[in-house]
């Protein structure tokens, strides 16, 4: 059933599109007629907005006119006042967060200002004492460098010094080792050294002190035997004494009180220390060395030597 309707609407557009295709659109009842007809068939008799085509063409103006002024009007009003409102709002909300903001900005940038001046006052107190300082520690160097270059040759010489006196002292112990394997008891050697011993005390007795002192050590460094041994070291003493170099001359001394303190030259060697510090200027040292010499009970000879010089410091 549906196939037979479907057929029968099939033909009828097929005559309707031949008949328009042939005679073109003069056949159809609404497109063909006269110009009297199409209006009589158009909105010739029913208008609403009145008789005669100039009111009605005015009526319907004035209907859409006042509609869509009327409606327009009250929208966009309604519409536009809503939206000036909310901008107004948002405006003046926008323009407190600046204004705060500036603020901020403002008070942070003043205190930036017054931390930069501060800062600057410091610097400004502070050159001065770095000019000076810097100054001080220029003079410092210039006067560091002219004394070094003056002690330069002073510290070169007692390097030498110091490189001969140790040439000398490892010479003097490859003697003694040389000589420690031999025996303090022979004759033959006994004999040589108290040769020896008696040219050194020969040479002090004569004034020549520096002859003495080198024969003394000479001594010193070949093992001799124990009953020399402090008055070696007592002759050494008495030779620097003589010679004003009162700093060996106690350094010897002491060496017999300290090293021999059973030797037969004790009080000798404390007369003798008391005396070196009273020349080199330390009277209270050598009257308390004296004192103690005393104290000790020194023989009758070396006694009388030591009041007499303790009277005579008084």
């Amino acid at each position: 059933m549906s196939s037979m309707k479907f057929l029968s609407r099939l033909v009828v557009v097929f005559f309707i599109s031949m008949s328009l295709s042939l005679g073109g659109c003069s056949y159809i009842p609404w497109i063909g007629g006269n110009a009297d007809e199409e209006d009589e068939l158009g909105f010739g008799g029913d208008a609403p907005f009145g008789e005669d085509a100039s009111g009605s063409a005015s009526s319907e103006d004035d209907f859409f006119a006042d509609t869509g002024d009327g409606a327009g009007e009250g929208d966009a009003g309604d519409l536009g006042g809503a939206d000036d409102g909310f901008a107004s709002v948002d405006q003046e909300t926008d323009q407190n967060e600046m204004k705060a903001n500036l603020e901020n900005l403002q008070s942070q940038q003043e205190a930036l200002v017054s931390k930069v001046r501060e800062l600057q006052e410091i610097i400004n107190t502070m050159e001065p004492r770095i000019s000076e300082t810097q100054e001080k520690l220029e003079g410092n160097l210039g006067n560091i460098s002219e004394k070094a270059e003056f002690l330069e040759p002073e510290v070169n010489e007692l390097k030498d010094q110091m490189a001969h006196l140790q040439h000398e002292l490892d010479e003097l112990k490859q003697r003694r080792s040389a000589l420690s394997g031999k025996s303090r008891s022979s004759p033959k050697t006994s004999g040589g050294f108290k040769r020896g011993y008696d040219k050194a005390l020969a040479a002090y007795r004569g004034g020549n002190y520096d002859e003495s002192i080198l024969l003394f050590q000479n001594l010193e460094v070949k093992n001799p035997p124990a009953s020399y041994q402090d008055n070696i070291s007592f002759w050494i003493g008495n030779n620097y004494l003589q010679l004003e170099m009162y700093d060996d001359a106690i350094k010897a001394f002491q060496t017999v009180l300290t090293k021999y303190p059973r030797g037969n030259k004790v009080y000798d060697a404390q007369f003798k220390l008391g005396v070196s510090y009273l020349k080199k200027g330390d009277t209270s040292r050598a009257v308390d060395t004296l004192e103690a010499a005393l104290r000790g009970n020194p023989p009758a000879e070396v006694r009388a030597k030591i009041e007499q010089q303790l009277s005579e410091i008084q």
